[in-house]
């Protein structure tokens, strides 16, 4: 009998450590086909509201013919520069649809209506369906400026 108690605890030590390593592998190896990345190009530029720089948002370049989205954080003084996989890549070369969010979040108390957060750019930025705005990424350096225009709404 106690023979086969010991073998009862090797068998699950032995399950224990091929899970283990079967884990280790797929972690190592990837559950899937490895990423396959599109070419990108370097995309920075300037976002403009009623003639000031746009402190703070997002600017989001999407494909026409499908791919990865970019994003870029808009700075203090209005630019921005594009990621798609790392950090300034850039964006998908061709043809875009552009969004730009740009929201100052409140600082104050909840109770406070101060503290409601307040839009910087027109809504209808935000949806590549309205904004209207389009660019072109060609191989290469590329710098793309948006003057913005409208009512806040």
């Amino acid at each position: 009998m106690k023979s086969m108690n010991y073998f009862a605890g090797r068998s699950s030590l032995l399950r224990f450590a091929t899970s283990g390593a079967a884990i280790a592998l797929l972690c190592i190896v990837g559950c899937g086909p490895a990423e396959k990345r599109v070419a990108t190009a370097p995309v920075k530029g300037k976002v403009v509201y009623k003639g000031a720089p746009v402190t703070t948002g997002t600017v989001m370049f999407i494909p026409s013919g499908g791919g990865p989205p970019a994003t870029g954080e808009i700075q203090p003084d209005g630019s921005y520069s594009l990621k798609t996989y790392e950090p300034e890549d850039g964006a998908v070369v061709g043809k875009h649809a552009v969004t730009i969010s740009a929201i100052e979040l409140a600082t104050g108390s909840p109770e406070d209506p101060a503290s409601d957060p307040k839009l910087l750019v027109p809504t209808k930025y935000s949806s590549s369906k309205m904004s209207g705005l389009t660019a072109e990424v060609s191989d290469g350096e590329n710098a793309v400026d948006f003057e913005l225009e409208g009512p806040l709404k």
